[in-house]
Formats: structure tokens, sequence, C-alpha cells
């Protein structure tokens, strides 16, 4: 108890920061957030954590183990985290959009300038085909490293590959994701948990067709971005055939050109890549 009560005494606190300047340091923060999730932890570390002293080291890879865990951005729900500890939720909330508003303006803007002047029939078609193979590459190691974390006994290498099998097959990922879940559940001698589990089958897969029959609508695009956003364990990679189901598969919203298109822009700003 005596233990518990000193590191409770050594664990530093935040800086007393007004909203408005917190808002503004995490706005800085998103603004300067190049390289992906593991730059941005970085940055958020090195400065928040080894030089302000925000949180202790230990602390810091506790949380960030919680979030890795949770589905979303973990430099997003670090910046959330770090707000809250400063100033509370209205502190965690102004600390997340601060992180996000500088990525999400910049995207929307190359996203208007995308579709509206045609940029892939301009001089930078060329560019935009080199940017292509490079993007599949980046998904390809990026699965690989996932994989090489997530597949760690015989029976999660066996529901992946039949979760492959079946997917290459035309299954939709959305009854193969619950349905490999309740595998491992077997698997693992939990068989009442799966019983139970097993009404919540039906419900998900009927949730993909009916937001992919929605058309290109408003409703359609947030059912996609919530499910999406709900998916995302592991990292944002993971979600990516999801996205690309309602957007070039069932919903026909593009071509696959042009989906990689989006990821390669999304992959040059600093912001969340999903």
């Amino acid at each position: 108890m005596a233990d518990a009560s000193a590191a409770a005494v050594d664990e530093p606190a935040p800086p007393h920061l007004s909203l408005a300047r917190l808002f503004l340091r995490f706005l800085r923060f998103g603004a300067l957030a190049w390289g992906g999730p593991v730059a941005q932890i970085g940055a958020l570390r090195h400065e928040l954590v080894e030089q302000e002293r925000w949180i202790s080291p230990a602390r810091f890879n506790r949380v960030l183990a919680v979030y890795q865990v949770l589905p979303g951005p973990e430099a997003t729900e670090l910046c959330v985290y770090f707000g809250f500890r400063a100033r509370g939720r209205l502190g965690g909330l102004l600390a997340g959009l601060g992180f996000v508003l500088p990525g999400f303006a910049l995207m929307f803007a190359l996203s208007v300038a995308y579709a509206r002047f045609d940029l892939r029939a301009s001089a930078l078609a060329a560019a935009f085909a080199g940017c292509q193979p490079a993007v599949v590459a980046l998904i390809v190691r990026a699965v690989h490293r996932i994989g090489s974390h997530a597949l760690h006994d015989g029976w999660l290498i066996a529901i992946a590959l039949a979760s492959a099998a079946a997917t290459l097959a035309g299954a939709s990922f959305a009854l193969v994701l619950p349905l490999a879940g309740l595998a491992s559940v077997i698997a693992r001698g939990g068989g009442a948990s799966a019983a139970h589990g097993l009404a919540f089958v039906p419900l998900v897969a009927g949730a993909a067709p009916a937001a992919a029959a929605l058309a290109p609508s408003v409703l359609a695009l947030f059912v996609t971005g919530l499910r999406s956003g709900l998916l995302t364990f592991g990292g944002a990679y993971t979600v990516i055939p999801f996205l690309r189901a309602d957007a070039v598969g069932a919903g026909g919203w593009m071509s696959d050109a042009q989906f990689l298109d989006g990821l390669a822009l999304s992959g040059i700003l600093p912001a969340p890549l999903v």
C-alpha cells in the first residue's frame, strides 16, 4: 500500500493550460503530424512525456497498450487522453478536435480538387500512377506486420486462412469477421459465450447490404464511416477492406484506381490514414 501511495505521489501532472491554449497546442501537433501513427505517437511521447512530463513513461506505455486494443487511431486517442488529464472532458474534446482538424481540412480540400478538376487527366496522372504500386506495397507490409503480432498460435493461423478463403470466394467480410471471432471463442472452450454471440451474427451480416444499397447518399457515407471507425482494431490498415467493399464493390462510388489515389493523398498529409 505504501509503494502504491508513493507511486501516486510521484506521478507527474500536466501543466495548467487555458482551454484555448490547450486547443492550439494540439492543433499544432495535428499540423505537424507527418509520417503516420508511429511518428505521431513518437512525437507525443517525446514532447509531452519525456520533455514536459505530463505523465510518467510507465503510465504512457499502459495507456498506449489500452488504446492499441480499442478501435480508432491511437495518436488521436492519446491526444484526447492528454487533454482529459489537463482539463477534463472538455479538454479531451478540444485536444482531439485540434489534432484531427488540420488533416481533415487538408484532405477535404484535396478531395474537392481531385473530384472537381480531374487531376488524373492533368500532368499529375503520372505521379498518381507511381503512387499506386507504392500504396499497395505499404498495405502488404502493414498486413505482414499486423499478422506477425496477431497470428501467434495454430488456431489463429487456421482462422486466418479460412477467413481469407471465404473472402476470396465472395463471402461478405461483415459475416466472416464475427464468425471468425466465434470460432476463436469455441476453440478456447467458450461454448456458452459463443452461443450467445451467434444471435449477433445475422445483425452484423445484414448491416452491410443495407448500407451498401443506399447508394452514395449522406446516410450511406455516414454508416460506412461509423462502421469503419468501429472496426479499426490493430491499426488503420485493417479497415481498408471494409472501405473498399463499400466504395468500390457494392457501393460503386469510385474505381479501384481512385480508391488507391485516395490512400496516396491521405498518406502524404498530416492526418490519420483512414
